[in-house]
């Protein structure tokens, strides 16, 4: 019973402290100072939301992983990004984040945790001006704390195309970017050139495999596109079939439902590299009784700020990678690699190497 009592008034008192430190860190300006500067914008969560003119925002936390990868190629300067969710570059490509953000590794990242849960403390101690949000699950923590969280989440975009632009769009208003490249006149660049090899696409259409991750023997595959999964959409752009069209978003599969959709073609997006598959070296996965092992048709899915399995700053490009590895007959990855380069210089200003492009495109290190 004592010990109890101990429990709850030490956790009494780590609210008020932590009350109090919001409370410190919310009145540094007046009332009203605060408000006659401030602007007011709709979220993707349909929140309103004050936020300072662009000239008082210098530092930027960002809890949400993806949108990471399309605010670099939005915010004035990267040294404004002050806190990162430790999964913000997971799935990078360490040469390609060079170029893009050259101190990323340095950014604070222990304020959150693996599973979004907020050390508040930690978190006012980077003194953020606004927070990037992704959905309820990561917003939990950050009700209360007296500053402007900003939701990147909507339910009714499910589309790769809708949710970048929709990202890019919210980013460029918050920083009042005007002019450049933005991923909606990319998208429709991309759109009208897919549009255009797909008309000499009159064979069958390939059945492609989605493994959106396979741990400790368990393999999931991805279905219909949701939140989290958006292989339907980046498939259908490109002209594939998805042989897992019967999942909804996401679910674990064991080898026969694979042997029984016996795809033409699969594409990996995290976890185990295509290279094992490749090999047929998966404890207790036999890989090799598939058309797409035949024909050594098994792909890592690129990765570069972030992975194109998810919506990302470069997710225009995934359409036309997918075609130039489901039919090379009518675009193939020589071609590919000249919009590659053409794209960095435009949106990100960045010049890619032959040996970035390299390490982009080929199948990843076996680890």
């Amino acid at each position: 019973m004592l010990y109890s009592l101990t429990g709850c008034g030490s956790d009494t008192q780590q609210e008020i402290n932590q009350t109090e430190t919001i409370a410190k860190a919310t009145n540094n300006k007046s009332d009203e100072d605060t408000q006659s500067h401030t602007r007011t914008i709709i979220d993707l969560g349909g929140n309103e939301v004050e936020i300072p003119p662009v000239s008082e925002i210098e530092h930027v936390v960002v809890i949400t992983p993806p949108v990471t990868s399309v605010l670099l190629e939005v915010i004035p300067d990267t040294d404004m990004i002050v806190g990162l969710s430790p999964k913000a570059f997971v799935y990078s490509n360490e040469d390609v984040m060079k170029k893009l953000f050259p101190n990323y590794k340095d950014i604070e990242t222990t304020f959150v945790g693996d599973d979004f849960s907020i050390n508040t403390e930690a978190l006012l101690a980077l003194n953020p001006d606004i927070i990037l949000y992704y959905g309820e699950n990561q917003r939990k923590g950050l009700e209360n704390i007296g500053l402007p969280i900003i939701n990147f989440f909507s339910p009714k975009l499910i589309d790769p195309k809708d949710v970048t632009v929709a990202w890019d769009n919210l980013l460029r208003e918050i920083f009042e970017t005007d002019g450049g490249e933005s991923l909606e006149t990319e998208w429709e660049y991309f759109d009208t050139k897919v549009e255009e090899i797909l008309v000499g696409q009159t064979k069958e259409p390939k059945r492609g495999l989605w493994v959106f991750s396979n741990v400790g023997g368990s393999l999931v595959a991805a279905g219909s596109s949701s939140f989290d999964s958006y292989a339907e959409s980046f498939f259908e752009k490109a002209g594939i079939v998805n042989v897992a069209t019967s999942i909804e978003g996401t679910a674990e599969v064991d080898m026969e439902q694979i042997y029984e959709w016996d795809p033409d073609i699969i594409f990996v997006f995290h976890n185990v590299p295509a290279q094992r598959y490749l090999n047929n070296s998966i404890e207790g996965q036999d890989w090799s009784l598939l058309e797409a092992w035949e024909n050594q048709a098994i792909y890592d899915i690129p990765q570069t700020a972030y992975s194109w399995g998810a919506p990302c700053a470069d997710s225009p490009l995934m359409p036309l990678w997918l075609i130039s590895k489901a039919y090379p007959e009518l675009y193939g990855e020589e071609e590919f690699r000249s919009e590659l380069s053409g794209y960095y210089r435009r949106l990100h200003n960045v010049t890619l190497t032959e040996e970035n492009m390299d390490m982009i495109l080929n199948l990843r290190d076996i680890k």
